[in-house]
């Protein structure tokens, strides 16, 4: 699996991590910071006093908010913010304001200034996570003074510095003496596992933070992990390069495919999709084996996606979604309404043969437990239910007799409807897709479906043309090698019809009321009627 949900490094491991071997000696030891805090301070020409050494980034933002509550200091949260701060203002009860974002979701500056007091802390996030914005020096610079006149601190969270690559870093906690910032070895050191990030401030602010944080708050083995990460910055400055081009190369399409997509500097993006969009998007990365993050924060319909060194399957997924070579369609109870012609037949082929009624309810049921596709062998699983057994060849004749017609009653065929409006025949079928129509029906009968709906389609792939039927795939596998194209969306009414796009890879669109089944069988998205694949589209 994939995991691009939680801004990790996530498919490879720093190259020296193959290397590495623990000293087992100094594990019987209680562990002692101070060293790797020298280490740290020596990076940035400073002394230890400036530095604290923390379990992840998440004890320092948990020992902020203690000390606020113990201070009774207040803070002052730009939204949309980390959800650990959001969680931390629930959990601790402190006085605080939260600055709503512009409708970019951009941080409000002004808003902000003119909320800026004394005893009060100021949490800023650069990179910003979930959005991935990172203010201006000159913006940021602003802000440390004006909150510095006011008697406000402030909070720098920079996580995801090392990837914003436009800027070398600035060490603001070491030029004013009112920031704390905050450094993380979980993101572009690829050690999330061992928990270790650090404070850098002035003398007075760390001392604050190392008064209240456990005596032995990390362990051995990731001290050991970090004088290592330390002397292999050069590695992991080219992680970050490789990360921030490819973050690049995604937002450069879906921009291309208009989706409203944060400029981010991180190694993630956050961008917004259409309500149904959302659980599609999330169901087809997850058959992809790729986890996603769709529950973010306070801001539905937008999704984040960390950003892996190898991006050819995200790049896959995402234009399969956004970008579909092929739109595949099956034709009964998607763009002919059956109910009054195939399903009829159903209900007199069972009826002569047996001498059963058979309503709809019945004929739905077995349908949905697949296996079915096919109209005769749904007659024939009817009749043996009703305990009769016929020759196959005499079903269908009968069958065709009551769809066809002849000279003694009149075919019912002519019941079939279109289910798709004129306006998307011109959306779906035009020369923006290859189009087709892959269907169970008899070849004769499925090109009499197709002048019947008056459209016009690259392919149709019958139940004459293929060796086995949904939900087998061979019918959509054909179709993708004599297209020679790949990204797919089928859109069908049947679990068969599920099953089959599922085996084949194709973006699954149900159709219909049988939602649930549907979705078992593996469905992305379920809609009420094909007219609302524009939506998706």
């Amino acid at each position: 699996m994939l995991k691009l949900d939680f801004n990790e490094r996530a498919d490879s491991i720093p190259q020296w991590l193959n290397k590495f071997s623990v000293d087992v000696s100094q594990l019987w030891k209680y562990p002692n910071r101070q060293e790797v805090e020298g280490l740290i301070a020596k990076k940035y020409n400073t002394t230890a006093a400036h530095v604290f050494l923390s379990n992840g980034g998440d004890e320092s933002i948990e020992l902020l908010f203690k000390m606020c509550k113990l201070n009774k200091q207040s803070v002052l949260l730009p939204t949309p913010a980390f959800s650990q701060y959001t969680h931390n203002l629930k959990v601790w009860n402190i006085d605080n304001i939260t600055i709503d974002g512009l409708k970019n979701l951009s941080i409000d500056v002004a808003t902000i200034k003119q909320n800026l007091q004394a005893n009060q802390w100021l949490i800023l996030t650069r990179p910003n996570n979930p959005t991935g914005e990172c203010i201006s020096d000159d913006a940021l610079i602003d802000l440390i003074k004006t909150a510095k006149v006011q008697g406000t601190n402030v909070f720098l969270d920079e996580a995801y510095v090392e990837f914003f690559l436009e800027n070398s870093p600035i060490e603001y906690a070491l030029i004013f003496d009112n920031v704390i910032s905050l450094r993380t070895f979980s993101k572009a050191y690829g050690l999330a596992g061992a928990r270790l990030g650090y404070l850098l401030g002035s003398e007075k602010l760390i001392k604050q933070f190392k008064q209240i944080a456990m005596p032995f708050n990390v362990n051995n083995l990731s001290l050991q992990l970090v004088k290592q990460a330390l002397k292999n910055t050069a590695e992991m400055r080219g992680y970050c390069t490789k990360i921030a081009n490819n973050r690049n190369e995604i937002y450069t399409f879906l921009q291309s495919r208009n989706i409203e997509t944060c400029d981010g500097k991180g190694n993630f993006l956050l961008f917004k999709v259409k309500p149904k969009v959302q659980p599609l998007l999330a169901s087809f990365m997850q058959k992809n084996d790729i986890q996603i993050k769709t529950q973010v924060n306070d801001l539905p319909n937008w999704v984040r996606i960390t950003i892996p060194e190898n991006i050819e399957l995200l790049k896959e997924v995402l234009q399969t979604v956004f970008k579909p070579e092929i739109l595949g369609f099956d034709m009964d109870g998607v763009l002919l309404d059956t109910s009054q012609s195939y399903d009829a037949c159903i209900s007199k082929t069972v009826e002569h043969f047996s001498k059963t009624t058979v309503s709809t309810a019945n004929i739905i049921k077995l349908r949905e437990k697949g296996g079915f596709n096919n109209d005769w062998d749904l007659s024939q699983g009817l009749i043996l239910q009703a305990g009769f057994k016929v020759k196959f060849d005499d079903i269908v004749a009968k069958f065709q007799q009551y769809y066809n017609g002849d000279g003694n009653i009149k075919g019912l065929k002519q019941n079939e409807i279109s289910l798709i409006s004129k306006q998307n025949i011109n959306i779906y079928f035009n020369n923006s897709y290859t189009t087709a129509i892959i269907t169970g029906r008899p070849r004769a009968e499925a090109i009499t479906g197709v002048k019947q709906l008056n459209i016009k389609t690259d392919y149709i792939i019958s139940a004459d043309d293929v060796s086995e039927q949904k939900p087998s795939p061979p019918g959509i596998n054909r179709l993708k090698s004599n297209s020679n194209k790949t990204r797919m969306w089928f859109c069908g009414d049947t679990v068969d019809d599920m099953h089959a796009g599922q085996a084949s890879n194709c973006v699954c669109i149900g159709i219909g009321e049988n939602a649930e089944n549907l979705y078992a069988a593996g469905a992305d998205i379920v809609l009420n009627n094909i007219n609302e694949l524009e939506e998706l589209l």
